[in-house]
């Protein structure tokens, strides 16, 4: 505790590879949501990442360069929140399902202007009305890609382009 992302990232994790930009760290799991790199000298202390938007949670850490895609970032988790969803509270399970269609439709070129607005609704429905902390912690991944990147949202929609070519259009 205490010891900064940039730290974890540079001495026990070995840095960023050559040619790469850090670009995001996702800290504590897909519920955690993710921080930018201008974050990277925020201490590892649940006070300091819950004001910044985040979550120690299970103390993972992913750290991602600047290949990386917000938006399939979020799809990828909201796939793995779909398959841990039990299933039982309808805005989990069809919450999260239906997030994960808005950005499927983003990735593949078919988003449209309204999808930031589904997708905030989705997050409010999904944290408020959620029985479990899965649910309720659901739309982070999806909030904080919003939040920090929705430039490469933007791009994925108004251009039908993806910034990094990672989305298949």
């Amino acid at each position: 505790m205490g010891t900064t992302l940039k730290e974890i990232i540079t001495n026990l994790g070995g840095g960023i590879p050559k040619g790469s930009k850090l670009k995001a760290i996702q800290v504590g799991g897909p519920p955690a949501g993710v921080l930018p790199a201008s974050l990277v000298n925020l201490p590892i202390d649940f006070d300091e990442l819950y004001k910044a938007g985040s979550l120690l949670g299970s103390g993972g850490m992913i750290v991602m360069d600047d290949k990386t895609c917000m938006v399939d970032m979020a799809k990828y988790f909201t796939t793995f929140l779909e398959e841990e969803s039990c299933g039982r509270c309808v805005p989990c399970r069809e919450g999260v399902k239906r997030m994960w269609e808005v950005l499927d439709g983003i990735s593949t070129g078919i988003g449209k202007e309204e999808d930031f607005n589904i997708l905030q609704q989705l997050s409010e429905c999904l944290s408020k009305a959620s029985l479990c902390d899965l649910g309720k912690s659901a739309p982070n991944m999806v909030r904080s890609t919003l939040h920090h990147f929705k430039e490469e949202y933007q791009t994925h929609i108004e251009r039908q382009v993806c910034p990094v070519k990672r989305c298949t259009m």
